[in-house]
Parts: C-alpha cells; sequence; structure tokens
C-alpha cells in the first residue's frame, strides 16, 4: 500500500506537469521545445488551473473534498487533451537526445559535473532538510486542511474554528499540497519537505536551463558552464536568512520560496522571449500561467507582478515601436489586477 500511494505521489509531480506542458509547448517554437521547457510549462498550467479553481472554493468557504473532486477532474480532463495535442512533440524530444550524442566530450563532461551537483543539492534538502520557522504556519494549513476538510478555517497555533483568513486565501499555496497529500496519502509534512523540496529545486533549474538556452542560443559549448556557476552560485548564496539561494535551499515548497525561485526566475524567461521580434503563441500562455502563479505563491504578487509587467510593458513596447505590444503586454497581469480588487473589498 504504502508503495502504491508514493507512486502516486510521484506521479503528481513528475509525469503530470511534464505532460500538462504540452498545451503551451505545442505552440512555441523549436528552440523552446525541450523535455525541460516542457516540464516547466507543465508547473505553471497546474498552478494556474489551481489557483482559479481554489479561490471561488476557498471564499465561499466550501469544503475541501469539494475542491479536490473539481480540480482533480479538471487536471484529467486536461491531461487528457494536452497528451493528444502534443502527441507529435515526442519526435521534437528523440531529436534533443540525438543532438546529446553529437555533443563533444567536453561539453558532455560540463552537463555530468552540472547534473552532478543538481543530485548533490536534491540529496542535501532531503536527508539535511531545514525545518524554518514558517513551517509552522505553512505545513499546519495543509494539515488542517486535510484532516478537518475546510481551507483558512481554522487558527493554525490552535486548530480552533476561526473567521476566513483573508489575507492568504487568494495565495494558497499550502492548500495544494493538501491537494497532493489527499490524493497520494502521504502526510503533508513529508509531501513538502522530502518530496517538493527536491523537485522543485529540480523544477527551478530547469528554468534557469531555458533562461541560459536563450542568452547562449548560438553558444552551446558555455551552456554548461553557465548552468554549472548558476549551481555553484545558490550552494553557497546563504549571505542571510533573505536570498534567494537561502529561500531556493531550505523552503523551496513554502509560497515565498516558491516566488523567489521559480516564479520570477519564469517571468524574466517569458519577458526575454516576448522581447523577440516574433513571439510564439506559446510563450503567450506560458507569461499568463505565470503571472496567475505569482498570485498562487504569495499575496505580495498584487504589487510585484504589475510593476514588473508594467516596466517591462514601457520597455519592450519602445523596443518594438508599438503601443498595441505594450498594451497587450501589461493586460495580461489583468487577472492578478482583478485578484488585488478582490482582495480589497473582502479584507
Amino acid at each position: 500500500m504504502e508503495i502504491i500511494r508514493w507512486g502516486i505521489l510521484l506521479a503528481l509531480v513528475l509525469p503530470v506537469p511534464f505532460f500538462l506542458g504540452f498545451i503551451p509547448v505545442k505552440h512555441m517554437n523549436r528552440l523552446q521545445m525541450t523535455p525541460a521547457m516542457t516540464y516547466v510549462c507543465g508547473w505553471f498550467v497546474s498552478f494556474f488551473l489551481f489557483e482559479l479553481t481554489a479561490v471561488p472554493f476557498i471564499l465561499l468557504e466550501r469544503s475541501f473534498t469539494s475542491l479536490v473532486a473539481v480540480y482533480t477532474c479538471i487536471v484529467v480532463a486536461v491531461l487528457i487533451g494536452s497528451l493528444w495535442k502534443g502527441r507529435h512533440l515526442w519526435k521534437v524530444y528523440l531529436e534533443e537526445i540525438r543532438a546529446v550524442r553529437a555533443m563533444p566530450r567536453s561539453v558532455k563532461f560540463g552537463w555530468a559535473v552540472f547534473f552532478l551537483i543538481v543530485l548533490f543539492q536534491m540529496a542535501y534538502a532531503v536527508l539535511y532538510e531545514y525545518y524554518d520557522g514558517d513551517d509552522a504556519y505553512y505545513i499546519a494549513v495543509a494539515v488542517l486542511t486535510d484532516k478537518f476538510d475546510t481551507m483558512y478555517l481554522r487558527d493554525v497555533y490552535s486548530g480552533y474554528i476561526y473567521p476566513l483568513d483573508t489575507r492568504h486565501a487568494f495565495s494558497p499555496t499550502p492548500i495544494y499540497q493538501a491537494w497532493l497529500s489527499r490524493l497520494s496519502g502521504i502526510a503533508p509534512a513529508v509531501v513538502a519537505h522530502s518530496v517538493l523540496a527536491p523537485v522543485w529545486l529540480m523544477f527551478m533549474y530547469c528554468i534557469y536551463g531555458q533562461i541560459c538556452n536563450r542568452l547562449l542560443w548560438n553558444r552551446k559549448k558555455y551552456r554548461p558552464v553557465f548552468m554549472i556557476l548558476i549551481a555553484v552560485w545558490f550552494m553557497y548564496g546563504n549571505i542571510s536568512l533573505y536570498t534567494a539561494e537561502t529561500f531556493a535551499m531550505t523552503r523551496t515548497w513554502q509560497g515565498k520560496g516558491l516566488m523567489a525561485g521559480m516564479v520570477i526566475p519564469a517571468l524574466f524567461l517569458s519577458l526575454i522571449y516576448l522581447a523577440q521580434e516574433s513571439v510564439s503563441q506559446g510563450m503567450w500562455m506560458l507569461y499568463i500561467c505565470v503571472c496567475m502563479s505569482a498570485v498562487l505563491a504569495t499575496s505580495i504578487s498584487f504589487m510585484i507582478i504589475p510593476t514588473i509587467a508594467g516596466a517591462a510593458s514601457v520597455m519592450i513596447g519602445i523596443r518594438k515601436k508599438s503601443v498595441k505590444f505594450a498594451a497587450e503586454l501589461f493586460l495580461c497581469c489583468m487577472p492578478c489586477l482583478l485578484l488585488a480588487v478582490c482582495y480589497m473589498i473582502i479584507r
């Protein structure tokens, strides 16, 4: 029985996000059609769908079980559609594998060093897990949600019934982890510390890998060097409790860690592609999903995302000499602004 539970959990965090990523990647250009980009897109599609589904259930004070049923059905439906639409992508992935065989030995060695560093970090994140003080909130919310079948309606420190926590109602990262726990039967603390800690660390490096592909698109032999430097930087970036490197290594499963480690780099990834002369439809999809995923991670994104999107819209609009494109770029964060308005109304 335990093996089945772990199998379900690993399926939910490894192949399911990968397959969900087929939809946006299907509409991207050839440089963007990589397994890592597919995995990145799949996670953000999952977060996007969960944010849109969970927030109404939370605000209406519905049961967690009803949310689990509805969101699971949505994921299954989208998954089936994604597998059908992306059935031709396997040929592209096979070409990627063949390209690896043709790499010079020095480049292969560089990638091997990088993957060993990442595997070491993933193992270290599990074997020497760090119990941050914020776990008293994040893990407790996931546990209370799963056990009492309510969402943000109990005090996390006492378990007593409490009015709706409107401050966190729009950022249901712990509820998402409770969903993983409910479907798999694995305790929320184990889901966060032993599974999401290494998996989301890998997810983060997939994002940086795609940034590397874009910045060094014509310098392939330098890509492993770039990624090794990034990995080493994260290993020794613990100069304070509040750096992005510390968040990535010690609290990846928390909303703030998700924002610092994955959402902001993915936003940068989307914007450097949107700044190109020709923009794929799939990149617009990713950009919208990232903006919405920021709200799922933390409510502070109500200020951060519109600010970044507004500044980027001005600069990219000037570069492209197009007011229309700048307006379209900013409009993509409108769902985030609408959620911010809802937050101000119910607060």
